[in-house]
């Protein structure tokens, strides 16, 4: 958006504690920590989001209005104000003086007053603007402050969701999205009242019936005027409220005269002045590379200052033309190194359609060569690399794409000994970004070169000349040397080479060759689902429309929160900035009482399978292959668990009738059929293992059914008396306990009242009190040191362990004892992937591994293989790893997947 959004200057004001709460919450499930593990999430919302103000709107005034701290004349005026507020975290309130504090450095004026709101310090500010001819934008969410829209001033409100732009509201947009204009917002409050805030409104009377209101009459006195003309229940409800009504628009309404202001044009209230370079410095004790990043662009050029960090050196890359000069430099890397950095240079990031446009290759640090390859050297350069490849230990950054795209030229890379991405994620599998830009910045303070800024758009680097080109790829291998020598040194520091080089380097190799297989998928009956799917969401949403009185659009809450808790009266949940989440998990416990919130849990579920696989899979059939061919991550996940995309198979509900259709779409190619090896409860033989519970670990010894046998012991019944509901019960506590299951999750889960739920787990734990134990030593070592090491010693920090806050440190807990458990189950079925396809390629067989769904491999296998490949597959699996309870496998035979259970 430009900066001629008026004909005046313009002031900006940023709603300070709006801003800092939702950018708080917005992380509040991956939140971000400085290098002494205290919560900075809010800080960085807050300046992404001001520096970005900063860059798209450019300001002539910016100030932040904030809230004092005690109470308001609000407050003395009615005690029950904002009295059912809950108490923000702890670490929430931590960060309001560092907010404070790099606001100061950058020279943005913060403003409070004691005794009143930011919302007072904003409507005085805007009055005092308009004095001065010049113009205001509030960047708010709050609905309050539409008050004050009007010829000379607007709100610029964050983007919903789904959308990147912020959206501005000048008085037309407030009438669209609330029905009424900005002079009308303080009575519609009035008629709504204020929950968040305790302000009472007009019991009964919600937004539609408020628009309605005040599209009759324009003001909440003309309302008031004119009762009579009400029906008897409106009448009724006006009368109920009318003795507090002056206090309700007391409370809302603003104050416009708090203070006054000479001139903006000081250097407290101009933005062309920002210091920038001090924000940078605070912003980098902090552990906030990104900020830093932004920050320092903002710099003008005549006030950049060198930097005092020692920049690392650049290095020297040569273009070689000529295949004589690429055997030369081969030979001497020969003479002189094991390992080798490799990279190609490609047209495409799909490995099935990328060609290969070149590579380069370093051994030492500042040195790299880049080989243009073309349809005249092809064939001489595989032949070139087909000999001195297997000589080296070969070194990438995300080497499983380099691998797949040689492979299709018949080039198979043998020796993969060390993935940058992938120590990366070992030696931090709590970070975010793994991708070379980021690694470099990091660990090297290095920038690189941008793809984007060495190839002109439209463009591949065979259009750019050789040596452009060898800047941009041998930088590519030079940093991947140095990553590699820093990161080796880290990983055998930490203990990890071992699972680096054993464990995660082979597996680059398995998962490569599955990806490449991909798996077959019947489209036609796709088509049939398509048109079963969609009419089960026809008959959901006509049966919802039933229940609701009317229709409504199903996929908007703020709808949504009006038919359910406004007009139908069910008791909502979880509060949010927009109204009562109606979001699944908060809807769910309500299922059983309100037949509608069934049905809606029905269409959403139809309609996310229907969306993510029937109407989407037929599109990712790769037309060379017939197949489709998801990628498996190993970078992916926390635990150390694989993770799957592109699509996610992993995600396709096993235990539903639509989940099992559509996964009968996959299907085995002519003459093949599906083996299916799944482990037997392995997070429950995982936890036996490393609990030494005899109890568990007798039942799993006498081959008994685990959860009858759990059943039976917290029920106090022998086992042939359990009951279904009492293993079903047993059964979720089971698998709760690896999850951390708290007597409220379980309540939920099982529709029993909490206390029942507590006798449950306390029970439990006393049948199992070894398991107990190891839970409370997990939790109490991950305190102690920081992080938890799973089975393999796969590394996870969790940082918030140690959080003052409860709710953060008792999902930290959950977390600790989840990784270990889950974590360790996943570092085993990486050794069964390892040792079933040791043993089929020794064997010489054609059976592949195509899926790892958690704790499931799926081979496609041919007919001829199969008594062979069920011996094999089970004897691997059950025997890649020895633990003191025994691995247990099953075997299934089918065509398509679905079949399989």
């Amino acid at each position: 958006m430009s900066n001629e959004l008026f004909d005046h200057k313009k002031l900006y004001i940023i709603d300070g504690y709006a801003l800092i709460y939702r950018s708080y919450f917005a992380l509040i499930n991956a939140p971000m920590h400085d290098g002494e593990g205290n919560n900075v999430s809010a800080v960085f919302g807050f300046f992404k989001t001001v520096l970005k103000l900063m860059r798209e709107y450019r300001p002539d005034y910016l100030v932040v209005a904030l809230d004092s701290k005690g109470p308001t004349f609000r407050h003395e005026l009615y005690s029950e104000y904002k009295a059912n507020r809950e108490k923000a975290p702890e670490d929430l309130h931590s960060q309001v003086p560092v907010i404070e504090n790099i606001l100061d450095a950058l020279n943005i004026p913060h403003i409070k007053k004691q005794g009143f709101e930011a919302d007072d310090i904003i409507a005085t500010l805007c009055d005092e603007a308009e004095k001065q001819n010049i113009d205001t934008v509030i960047f708010t969410g709050d609905k309050d402050l539409l008050q004050l829209v009007d010829a000379h001033t607007s709100a610029l409100r964050p983007a919903k969701k789904g959308e990147n732009a912020y959206r501005l509201f000048t008085a037309r947009e407030v009438q669209e999205e609330f029905g009424v204009k900005p002079e009308q917002i303080i009575d519609y409050l009035c008629l709504l009242g204020d929950s968040s805030d305790n302000v009472p409104g007009v019991a009964g009377i919600g937004p539609v019936g408020a628009v309605k209101l005040l599209k009759t009459y324009p003001s909440l006195k003309s309302i008031y005027e004119h009762l009579d003309e009400q029906t008897t229940s409106v009448k009724t409800k006006l009368e109920q409220a009318s003795s507090h009504m002056e206090l309700t628009h007391t409370l809302i309404a603003l104050k416009h005269d708090i203070f006054t202001v000479d001139s903006f044009d000081t250097p407290q209230f101009l933005a062309n002045d920002l210091d920038y370079q001090a924000a940078s410095v605070i912003f980098d004790g902090l552990k906030l590379p990104s900020l830093v990043k932004d920050v320092l662009k903002m710099v003008p050029e005549d006030k950049q200052e060198v930097k005092s960090i020692k920049e690392p050196k650049r290095g020297t890359y040569e273009a070689v033309v000529s295949l004589e000069r690429l055997k030369e430099l081969l030979d001497q890397a020969l003479k002189e190194t094991e390992a080798l950095a490799f990279d190609t240079e490609t047209d495409s990031l799909d490995e099935l359609k990328a060609n290969l446009l070149g590579f380069s290759f370093a051994w030492k640090e500042g040195v790299a060569y880049y080989v243009p390859v073309d349809d005249k050297n092809r064939k001489d350069i595989k032949i070139i690399l087909s000999k001195y490849l297997p000589h080296f230990k070969i070194v990438g950054q995300n080497i499983k794409y380099d691998y797949k795209v040689l492979k299709r030229l018949g080039l198979t890379l043998e020796n993969l000994y060390f993935d940058t991405m992938i120590a990366a994620w070992l030696l931090d599998s709590a970070g975010r970004y793994f991708n070379m830009d980021f690694l470099a910045d990091k660990y090297l303070n290095y920038k690189t070169i941008h793809y984007d800024d060495a190839v002109p758009k439209g463009k591949t680097i065979a259009d750019i000349s050789a040596q452009d080109a060898a800047n941009y790829s041998g930088e590519d291998s030079d940093i991947t040397w140095r990553l590699y020598e820093l990161f080796k040194e880290f990983l055998e520091a930490q203990g990890l080479m071992g699972l680096m080089i054993e464990v995660e380097m082979p597996l680059v190799k398995v998962l490569s060759d599955m990806e490449l297989a991909g798996i077959v998928l019947d489209s036609q009956k796709l088509m049939v689902l398509q048109k079963e799917f969609g009419s089960l969401m026809e008959k959901s949403t006509a049966q919802i429309y039933a229940y609701a009185g009317r229709a409504f659009n199903l996929n908007s809450p703020s709808q949504l929160q009006q038919v359910l808790f406004s007009e139908l009266k069910i008791p909502p949940g979880a509060k949010t900035q927009t109204g009562f989440s109606t979001s699944s998990d908060v809807l769910e416990p309500l299922a059983g009482e309100y037949p509608i919130v069934k049905e809606i849990l029905q269409y959403r579920f139809i309609s996310k399978l229907k969306n993510t696989y029937v109407d989407t899979l037929p599109e990712m059939i790769d037309s060379a292959t017939g197949r489709i061919h998801p990628h498996f991550l190993q970078t992916g996940t926390e635990t150390g668990r694989l993770s799957c995309n592109n699509p996610n198979l992993q995600n396709i509900p096993v235990r539903s009738e639509e989940g099992r259709k559509i996964r009968s779409a996959f299907v085995a190619k002519k003459g093949c059929m599906f083996l299916s090896a799944d482990y037997s409860q392995i997070e429950l033989v995982v936890l036996s293992h490393m609990s030494k519970d005899v109890n568990l670990r007798q039942s799993f010894l006498n081959g008994e059914d685990i959860h009858k046998s759990t059943a039976s012991l917290i029920f106090s019944v022998p086992q042939e008396m359990v009951t279904p509901e009492q293993r079903r019960v047993a059964k979720t506590i089971n698998f709760g306990v690896v999850y951390g299951i708290s007597a409220h999750s379980l309540s939920l889960d099982l529709g029993i009242t909490h206390a029942q739920a507590k006798e449950f787990i306390d029970n439990y734990f006393s049948k199992y009190s070894q398991v107990a134990s190891y839970i409370q030593e997990i939790q109490r070592q991950a305190e102690k040191d920081g992080y938890v090491k799973t089975l393999l010693g796969h590394v996870r920090t969790i940082k918030e362990i140690g959080s003052s806050n409860k709710t953060e440190k008792a999902k930290a807990q959950r977390i600790s004892v989840n990784t270990v458990i889950q974590g360790s189950a996943a570092d085993i079925v990486k050794l069964a992937m390892l040792k079933v396809t040791r043993a089929m390629e020794q064997k010489g067989l054609e059976s592949r591994l195509l899926l790892q769904i958690h704790d499931e491999l799926i081979f496609e296998v041919p007919e001829a293989e199969i008594d062979q490949m069920k011996v094999l597959v089970k004897d691997c699996m059950e025997n890649s790893c020895k633990l003191s309870v025994p691995l247990k496998v099953g075997i299934e035979i089918a065509s398509d997947w679905g079949q399989i259970h």
